[in-house]
């Protein structure tokens, strides 16, 4: 059967267990007609998602869950709600948003792990098909406490690095500090993750000078960052790029500051984050230029 057919089915073996209060020795239990709906409404999802019909599918996810949630079954509700998800994501993230977040209240309370794990998933669903990096932020923070709480420090990392990558793509680098900042401090000593402290606090460097804060971005540089990372340490080349670009944000010198990057570049590849941050600085400084002419 196609998936309309399968979904009148559904919606008919629905009105049967909802209406009917006498079901007798032949027509099973109320409990056995809502689960027949709950599988048949199923069984329409999976025939309109074959099909490419994605609000139809997730609709009929939509609803398998909530007649499994009318007969206590809260864990197959929160699959069918996931599944609903995966239906609506490509084209009506919106709605996927919505689904997964009825998810995640269930998984919340039984399986923190996997709230976490659906958490992240609706932070990036938030970041690249929505584009709301402001709620994305938000989903990620809370999916790093959740994998923090659930002691899977790599995994909270890895979702408080987004946020604060995010802080510094919406025009807050002073919010991305110290999530940099205490990754790496908590990173130090632990053999896994030490090898990422350098680009951690190089990234932090970054958002301090578009903070365009010279003593706390000083005090990072000459003191803060060399104590927990060689690479910082005077004389190397991410100390003197990092110093070269702190002059020209003290001199208000947006030509020197653009050299200075286009020099690094050549040698030393800068990812498309740090390219963003490093142009918004820029920018910033040659706003403070015009400002004083």
């Amino acid at each position: 059967m196609d998936g309309r057919s399968l979904l009148i089915k559904a919606q008919k073996e629905e009105a049967q267990a909802t209406s009917s209060s006498l079901f007798g020795i032949f027509g099973g239990t109320k409990q056995d007609r809502v689960e027949q709906a709950i599988d048949t409404y199923t069984q329409a999802a999976n025939a309109f998602r074959t099909t490419a019909q994605a609000k139809e599918s997730g609709a009929a996810f939509e609803k398998a869950a909530q007649l499994s949630k009318s007969v206590n079954e809260q864990n197959d509700a929160a699959n069918y709600l996931t599944e609903a998800f995966k239906a609506y994501k490509k084209e009506f993230p919106l709605d996927a948003a919505r689904c997964m977040d009825q998810a995640i209240e269930h998984y919340r309370l039984t399986n923190l792990r996997r709230a976490a794990t659906n958490k992240q998933t609706l932070a990036e669903l938030y970041e690249n098909d929505v584009g709301d990096k402001a709620q994305a932020i938000i989903e990620y923070e809370k999916a790093g406490e959740w994998f923090s709480n659930d002691n899977a420090e790599a995994l909270a990392n890895k979702c408080f690095i987004k946020a604060a990558d995010l802080h510094a793509e919406t025009g807050h680098p002073e919010l991305s500090i110290p999530i940099y900042e205490s990754i790496a401090r908590g990173s130090l000593n632990n053999n896994l993750m030490k090898w990422s402290v350098k680009d951690y606090l190089f990234k932090a460097a970054l958002c301090h000078l578009a903070t365009k804060d010279v003593i706390a971005t000083k005090r990072a540089l000459m003191q803060d960052y060399p104590a927990m990372e060689s690479a910082f340490n005077p004389g190397t080349m991410e100390a003197l790029f990092l110093a070269n670009l702190l002059e020209c944000v003290e001199n208000a010198d947006p030509a020197a500051f653009f050299q200075n990057v286009m020099q690094y570049k050549t040698r030393y590849p800068l990812d498309n984050w740090k390219l963003d941050v490093l142009a918004k600085t820029q920018k910033a400084i040659e706003d403070a230029a015009e400002d004083l002419t």
